[in-house]
């Protein structure tokens, strides 16, 4: 390979980012050659020639971007090097392959490559998609510091509240497990972030997370994509292509609504989880994978197991530990803490009178419902507005725009200078009610409740005293 042109699709005003690169191809001239390209612009380079020794390197070394050649020994199949790539959690992977196929590269975006370069492959496309995808990296890594210095912990969970203290320690005591996990909870509470949760605090963290919607396939295609399908076993089956269950394996195969899933298909399911087996649709060669099994649904399978909608047996099977995801309704104390938290994933705040609203609607459609409406807010904000008011609120929820808090006095019958009192004593009402359960949650530790708060020790005594808390 040779140095880069002038041309480069990179920015001449963009300074390089660099970071620790992985190149996986069994072709020791492209490592040398490829490895010695990407040392010169200043990466530090980990090379693999086959699969096994890439999953091991790195687990080891932890790289910030994986470069992966799909064909690869012993099968020199790239079907089996798309089977790699969820296992590379946390960093971007970027596919190298001479099989320059769209179904493939779309096949490997799907599975959650960054990105899919056909070889030969021309410097100067490599070096600025090695570029944008440390860039990627580094903003996740910003992120996640972002959001554990706003309450959020390693965990994606935002808030404070009893119901979520609640949830997260039941969290950290399930996930050190290989047990199975039936997530229950209405629609929009963050079943999958529980899910991901459970996977990346547990023994199988370095392994995929691979998550399937039970409802979204009939049993057919369910079936196939669960199991895999050998070449010629339906009509546009024109390869052998591995089953998620394949995909997942030595990590976690996250059931997404599990409770919409056709029973023929619960069948099948039922003998994987009991014998660790299953057959590729068209095979005759019975194939076995260990995962470990997170389930997800917002419908009562005890009550479909009555009327005979689920296999009781399978749901006992599913059914190793039951955690439960709260309504917003059930965790009120949350909501100005997440809309903040949704509301700076947009380069936004939130005004104090738009607190106000947030805090006295209901949300029926929960955590979800309420990132759709902020999200929705912000998109609103006009030229050199830098907070989300209660106005844009009220238009992104389709409702009748407000120039005030439905908490304002308005709402009450009052008129004039008295609405902002009103506002101020529901803001502060708020501000009770968070400091309070944090201060539950720590049991009375004002260092580690200032931390949760996101604010200084010294302002949360200010605060205690000025509520009356202390």
């Amino acid at each position: 390979m040779s140095s880069s042109s002038p041309s480069s699709p990179m920015s001449a005003s963009t300074s390089p980012i660099h970071g620790r690169v992985l190149l996986v191809d069994d072709e020791p001239a492209f490592q040398r050659l490829g490895g010695g390209f990407l040392r010169n612009l200043g990466h530090e380079v980990l090379t693999a020639g086959d699969g096994e020794e890439a999953l091991s390197t790195f687990a080891r070394e932890q790289p910030d971007l994986v470069l992966l050649d799909l064909a690869m020994p012993p099968s020199m199949d790239p079907e089996q090097g798309l089977t790699l790539i969820p296992r590379f959690t946390g960093a971007p992977v970027v596919v190298l392959t001479g099989h320059a196929e769209h179904e493939l590269a779309l096949r490997a975006a799907d599975l959650g490559a960054w990105d899919f370069l056909a070889k030969p492959i021309d410097p100067d496309l490599l070096r600025f998609v090695v570029d944008r995808a440390l860039r990627k990296r580094r903003l996740d890594t910003e992120l996640a510091q972002l959001r554990r210095q706003q309450g959020e912990d390693s965990m994606g969970l935002v808030g404070q509240s009893t119901a979520l203290q609640s949830l997260r320690a039941m969290i950290r005591r399930v996930a050190p497990t290989r047990v199975n996990v039936l997530v229950l909870g209405p629609t929009g509470t963050g079943k999958e972030l529980v899910a991901r949760a459970l996977h990346e605090h547990g023994p199988m963290a370095a392994a995929p997370f691979v998550p399937v919607h039970c409802g979204a396939l009939s049993a057919e295609l369910l079936e196939s994509e669960l199991f895999g399908h050998m070449k010629g076993s339906f009509t546009g089956a024109y390869r052998d292509q591995p089953g998620l269950v394949e995909v997942a394996r030595g990590g976690t195969l996250f059931l997404d609504e599990v409770g919409e899933m056709p029973p023929a298909m619960q069948v099948k399911l039922l003998r994987f989880l009991q014998e660790g087996t299953y057959m590729p649709v068209g095979g005759r060669v019975t194939k076995t994978s260990e995962v470990r099994v997170v389930a997800a649904t917002h419908r009562d399978l005890e009550a479909m197991v009555r009327v005979g909608e689920f296999r009781e047996d399978l749901f006992y099977r599913l059914k190793g530990v039951v955690l439960r995801t709260p309504a917003l309704s059930e965790r009120r104390g949350d909501v100005p803490v997440l809309a903040a938290s949704f509301a700076r994933q947009r380069g936004a705040g939130i005004a104090a009178a738009a607190m106000g609203w947030l805090a006295a609607r209901e949300w029926p459609g929960n955590v979800r419902e309420l990132k759709a409406v902020v999200d929705a807010a912000a998109a609103l904000l006009l030229p050199g507005q830098q907070d989300v008011d209660a106005e844009a609120l009220a238009l992104a929820a389709g409702e009748a725009p407000v120039t005030a808090s439905p908490m304002s006095a308005t709402a009450a019958g009052v008129e004039g200078d008295d609405r902002g009192g009103l506002l101020d004593q529901a803001m502060t009402e708020l501000e009770r009610r968070l400091i309070g359960e944090a201060m539950q949650a720590t049991e009375g530790n004002q260092s580690e409740a200032a931390r949760r708060l996101g604010i200084s020790r010294a302002g949360l005594i200010k605060k205690l005293g000025r509520l009356g808390l202390k």
